[in-house]
């Protein structure tokens, strides 16, 4: 079989070059030139040097342009399934010689807007229903969460992108965008929101939606956040001794205070949860999933000292639901107290205390600024608490308690509390603060 045939278009000799091992032909190719004689020698030339390339780019050589003549030949005549598309894709994205390969009718030609509402809609997520079906926890509050960071900072920023179109460098230049043009959010922030898409572009991924995980070696935001603020015990006594204008407020604040307990599973105690020595807690509340079970997922008791268990008794039966309502009620029966009246309760006392109940406007705002810098939050108790109780105990017990499991070391205590663990934590919660809080908590107001 002969290297290459010509034949003549009107007065120019075009060259066709074929594969002697498979038969396959290049597409004729022009020599420019007008003599046969000539135009073969210009054909030899090139199969020596290889075929003159467009622009600056060197000529390629014969064996490769035939190499890519029978791949194209295989993929014209080949009946390919999604699959065997994907491969290919895949094998091109390494070489680097495409961003991404999107195959028609597939995840990752679903516009990258509607993939990530679809994404963080609770109701409807595939995401949620996966981590369902393994018995893992999804909230209501977070995914809402995650939707709003999406419609304001991914969704504007990638409008009109398909899903499979994102790439590793978009994804790169949209945390450099992040940050450029919000100077204003925190690094804690800043990650939440890119773990929002990074998060869906991971799963889009794992599920073969996408053929290249666009987050891979993606960098965080450095974490220098401000720590939280914690208050002294005399400012903890000092506050905890004015005149708070709702009990529920108050007592909300100390609970979380001697106990170590987080907001949400404050407001989720029940008049069945108050035993005699300790605290059955079993679940927690937020305004969007309602009653749930706890960060951990398990239950635990936590010592409650005399004083604050009879205190909140006594506002047990002042719930104008009934007794088996929650402990911290409100206007609605199957609905607690709202966290952000705790809060904001905090912050009001803290200012009087600082300024005084008769304090004058410039005086209140240089108060509130105060605590502001402080960083004094209702989350605060709780760091208040371990603080406290880390000094006088061994961080297992005090875990034991407060339901921490960020050491995997402790994680095999929490199944195994000995009521000589929990009851030396009372006895110790009780030396701690019988001193802060009210000599007479039971008639507090």
């Amino acid at each position: 079989m002969r290297r290459f045939y010509l034949h003549r278009r009107g007065k120019i000799w075009y060259a066709e070059l074929v594969d002697k091992a498979t038969g396959v032909k290049l597409p004729a190719k022009s020599t420019r030139q007008t003599i046969r004689d000539e135009a073969a020698i210009i054909v030899n030339g090139w199969l020596v040097h290889g075929l003159p390339a467009q622009g600056v780019n060197p000529p390629k050589k014969i064996s490769e342009a035939l190499d890519l003549a029978a791949i194209l030949t295989i993929i014209k005549k080949s009946n390919l399934n999604s699959a065997d598309v994907s491969k290919i894709g895949t094998a091109l994205t390494e070489k680097g010689l495409v961003s991404s390969v999107i195959l028609k009718e597939t995840g990752g030609a679903e516009l990258f807007d509607l993939f990530m509402l679809r994404f963080w809609d609770y109701d409807v997520s595939p995401y949620v229903k996966e981590k369902h079906a393994h018995g893992q926890r999804m909230g209501k509050t977070h995914m809402n969460q995650s939707l709003g960071r999406a419609e304001k900072y991914w969704i504007p920023y990638f409008k009109g992108r398909r899903l499979g179109e994102i790439t590793r460098a978009d994804v790169k230049s949209f945390s450099v965008h992040l940050a450029t043009e919000n100077p204003r959010l925190n690094p804690v922030t800043l990650n939440r929101i890119m773990t929002v898409g990074t998060t869906a572009l991971k799963w889009a991924f794992a599920n073969d939606l996408i053929g290249v995980d666009p987050t891979q070696g993606l960098a965080g935001y450095s974490n220098k956040t401000k720590k939280r603020g914690v208050l002294s015990p005399n400012e903890a006594k000092q506050l905890f001794s004015l005149q708070w204008k709702d009990r529920r407020a108050m007592l909300a604040n100390l609970t979380a205070m001697t106990t170590g307990l987080r907001i949400g599973e404050v407001l989720a105690l029940k008049a069945s949860d108050i035993g005699d020595v300790s605290l059955s807690v079993n679940q927690s509340w937020s305004r969007k999933d309602g009653l749930k079970c706890t960060k951990t997922g398990e239950a635990r008791q936590v010592p409650i000292m005399p004083q604050v268990r009879d205190a909140l008794r006594t506002l047990v039966k002042e719930n104008p639901h009934g007794p088996d309502g929650f402990v911290f009620w409100y206007a609605k029966e199957d609905e607690p107290w709202d966290q952000q009246m705790s809060l904001y309760a905090l912050q009001d006392m803290l200012v009087v205390m600082t300024a005084g109940v008769d304090a004058s406007e410039d005086e209140k705002k240089k108060a509130q600024l105060y605590w502001k810098e402080r960083n004094i939050v209702f989350h605060s108790w709780r760091h208040f608490y371990a603080a406290r109780m880390a000094d006088r105990l061994e961080a297992r017990k005090v875990m034991l308690v407060t339901g921490h499991k960020t050491r995997a070391v402790f994680e095999g205590y929490a199944d195994h509390a000995l009521d000589s663990d929990l009851a030396e934590v009372a006895q110790v919660s009780e030396d701690t603060f019988k001193g802060i809080i009210p000599a007479s908590l039971a008639e507090a107001v």
